[in-house]
């Protein structure tokens, strides 16, 4: 006997200027098998683009030709203000150039009308969002691990300055009080005094590196000014230059812990492996993103075409790095060759979206439609 099947609702946006293609493709969606589908309708760049940044769809199809534009510019437009729904491009035909284009920059599917029939389009569809539910499932797996690491560097900076920092303090006092009963061993006891409160020094710096201090009361500007002062202290070789925008206060703690955590990788890296003589740092904050850059001039490096790879290496920074953009809805990009410096970018929606994850119902073998 035949079960019944649930449907669930599905919410579709299209951004078409073809009518007669949009009828047939809610011809396709009124015979799927698999949920009840809701289609929006748009047929311009200007009313699409704003269609994808409600973020109230749980999938986008873009057709590629817009007039004068084209949905490979609507998704870049789109996904750099924060789209957040899974893409899928559809054009008349097929060229291997525009699929590569495509689905580099961030769609999960790329469809040729002339062989696209329902099962096809339902497929992708399902397709589509089962990515996307994967997708946030892992995103929210690091955000989690993102926020246990967090909590460790509170702990581990807590346990350091209230264990060693202190005990080392105190010998450092009585060391003073050794000085006047052995006046003879005061330039030998100086000495030690000096070698303890460079640890300490190293010590609180640490403390500062593991939980910076400022970072939940101040701006992002202003905490990225204050360790570029420290930096400066200690590399005073290299130049650095800032275009920092201000308001950064208001923007979510995470994304403001994040961001941070980033621009502390990029520069231990540039400090530790560039021997880079200037670095440029700019923050860009507008109403629906912000972009981070740091760039060098030092020795650079090929960029693999997978940070996994140099995970593989023993090579951890940017993986996490990366990591961590993804887990605020953001993108890094690494940029650099040997000899020409190393640009990271980060770009991240300004109000971070928290998405309905759609479930997927499958078909189980046996089974039939009712």
């Amino acid at each position: 006997m035949a079960q019944e099947n649930t449907f669930q609702k599905v919410t579709i946006a299209l951004v078409e200027d073809d009518e007669d293609d949009y009828i047939l493709l809610e011809d396709y969606l009124n015979d799927f098998r698999w949920a009840e589908a809701t289609l929006e309708w748009v047929d311009n760049y200007t009313d699409g683009l704003a269609l994808l940044l409600e973020n109230r769809h749980d999938v986008y199809l873009l057709d590629y030709r817009l007039g004068g534009q084209t949905g490979l510019e609507l998704l870049q437009a789109a996904l750099e203000l924060g789209c957040r729904g899974p893409v899928i491009v559809l054009t008349g035909k097929g060229d291997r150039t525009i699929d590569l284009a495509v689905m580099e920059s961030g769609a999960v599917d790329y469809l040729i009308k002339e062989n696209m029939d329902g099962e096809t389009l339902e497929r992708a569809i399902r397709y589509a969002i089962y990515r996307k539910r994967s997708e946030m499932e892992l995103a929210e797996m690091q955000r989690r691990l993102a926020d246990s690491q967090e909590e460790e560097r509170l702990h581990l900076a807590r346990e350091l300055h209230d264990g060693p920092l202190q005990e080392l303090l105190g010998i450092r006092l009585h060391m003073g009080a050794l000085t006047n009963a052995l006046p003879e061993a005061a330039p030998r006891v100086a000495q030690m005094q000096e070698q303890v409160q460079h640890i300490v020094d190293t010590l609180r710096n640490l403390c500062g590196e593991l939980r910076p201090p400022s970072l939940p009361h101040f701006g992002l500007d202003k905490v990225i000014g204050s360790y570029v002062q420290k930096f400066r202290n200690l590399h005073s070789e290299i130049e650095i230059d800032m275009d920092l925008d201000k308001g950064g206060e208001t923007l979510d703690p995470n994304t403001r812990l994040a961001l941070y955590r980033i621009f502390q990788n990029a520069m231990a890296n540039i400090a530790n492996h560039a021997q880079a003589t200037r670095i440029r740092i700019e923050v860009h904050v507008d109403s629906h993103q912000i972009v981070m850059q740091i760039a060098d001039d030092g020795k650079g490096f090929r960029v693999p075409h997978s940070l996994m790879t140099m995970a593989r290496q023993g090579h951890y920074g940017l993986l996490g790095a990366s990591e961590r953009a993804e887990s605020i809805g953001g993108r890094l990009s690494v940029h650099s060759e040997p000899g020409q410096g190393t640009t990271v970018i980060v770009v991240a929606p300004r109000h971070p979206t928290n998405p309905t994850i759609v479930p997927i119902l499958l078909e189980r073998e046996g089974e039939t439609n009712g």
